[in-house]
């Protein structure tokens, strides 16, 4: 009977190294697309995107960073998924809807790493000064 203690404790005791990585296994995490979603529509609700303002990407730009956003139907609906990493927090954007129509957007929002994913939320964002809502988590309607 001791014997057996002996090799249980032995085994215990070689199971628990503590040369280890105790931190999570990323390799088989999927994390979230840490990106938001934008939907524009006129005072009567109508989709813009694709109707009105029809281009096969959509710039946003501020002084030293341009990025073409490419839009992603849902349903009825076009929107412009902006992923965080392409924008800072609390900077001016210009997004061209066309060659005529330029809607300045600020996005102000708190990202925190994980063990091994990036979540991102947005604080507020701004659409030519004005705050819109989000109308749900990470997509936003603006009025044009």
């Amino acid at each position: 009977m001791k014997n057996l203690l002996l090799i249980v404790c032995v085994f215990a005791f070689l199971g628990c190294e503590g040369d280890e990585d105790t931190g999570p296994d990323c390799t088989t995490v999927l994390c979230a697309a840490n990106e938001f979603l934008i939907s524009y529509r006129d005072a009567q609700g109508n989709p813009l995107i694709g109707t009105e303002f029809v281009k096969d990407s959509f710039k946003l730009s501020r002084p030293g960073s341009t990025i073409y956003i490419k839009p992603r139907a849902f349903f009825a609906d076009n929107q412009l998924p902006i992923f965080y990493r392409d924008v800072e927090s609390g900077q001016d954007y210009a997004l061209e809807l066309s060659e005529t129509v330029i809607d300045t957007l600020r996005f102000t929002f708190t990202t925190v790493v994980g063990g091994c994913c990036v979540d991102s939320t947005m604080d507020e964002l701004l659409q030519n000064n004005t705050a819109r809502p989000p109308v749900a988590e990470d997509s936003f309607v603006l009025i044009r």
